[in-house]
């Protein structure tokens, strides 16, 4: 990321789920290199997890690995104390953590994509003692356009994109909440040649993002100008614009 602090993050402790891969493990990363010390949530994605920390702990920073289902309200909401054990008072949330695809039931949605957050926030809120960031990763099919044959995901998401913007007011001035929306980043795998070919000439930068650059916008709202809490950035290449 040009143009910033590179230790803008410096002594802060953040807790980042779902980051032993794709999204998560990035932005875990990036938060590690702009100074701050990381509690990595994952479920299945052990050995990813423990990379993460290693790279983490290259920059000099503390990090540690954390498994918990956030399917399971309890283990949900006791997370972000085990983060606190480990690290110290714990100043960033990034709820990074989804599930997505056929294999997940509309409940799976709803408590991983939607419940999961609230739940951590909730949690982070009253365990505040001073200034805090929260910042939750949305999906722009979820936000800012439909798509009728992913209703259930979608809808999870748009929860979670409400949950921004009514915590946002809630926990102000303290607590500032915002949230990033990726577009087309990391398309899963197997994905044919030919569909995502269609995608990319949607998109008006002609090209899918990266996790690098959800990280980039992560580390934006967080290092940003203070006076911006409750907003979406889309971080689409303009896909959510276009027809």
């Amino acid at each position: 990321m040009t143009g910033a602090n590179p230790r803008a993050l410096e002594g802060r402790v953040a807790l980042v789920t779902g980051a032993g891969t794709r999204l998560g493990r990035a932005i875990a990363e990036e938060l590690g290199r702009r100074g701050a010390h990381v509690a990595v949530h994952y479920l299945s994605s052990e050995a990813g997890a423990k990379a993460a920390c290693d790279a983490i702990r290259v920059d000099g920073n503390k990090a540690v690995p954390l498994k918990a289902d956030l399917a399971d309200a309890a283990a949900c909401q006791a997370l972000l104390g085990r983060a606190q054990g480990e690290l110290g008072p714990v100043s960033i949330l990034v709820n990074s953590a989804g599930v997505f695809g056929p294999t997940y039931t509309p409940d799976d949605f709803w408590k991983v994509n939607a419940r999961a957050p609230y739940l951590l926030t909730e949690a982070f809120a009253a365990a505040a003692s001073g200034a805090g960031d929260v910042v939750n990763i949305l999906d722009i099919g979820g936000v800012l356009k439909t798509w009728t044959h992913e209703i259930p995901y979608t809808m999870s998401k748009a929860a979670a994109a409400q949950a921004t913007r009514a915590f946002a007011v809630k926990l102000a001035p303290q607590i500032r909440v915002n949230a990033v929306a990726p577009g087309v980043v990391l398309p899963p795998e197997g994905t044919p040649a030919e569909t995502l070919e269609a995608l990319r000439q949607r998109i008006p930068q002609q090209r899918f993002g990266s996790a690098q650059e959800v990280a980039d916008a992560v580390v934006l709202l967080l290092t940003g100008p203070r006076y911006v809490t409750g907003q979406v950035l889309a971080v689409d290449g303009g896909r959510s614009l276009a027809l």
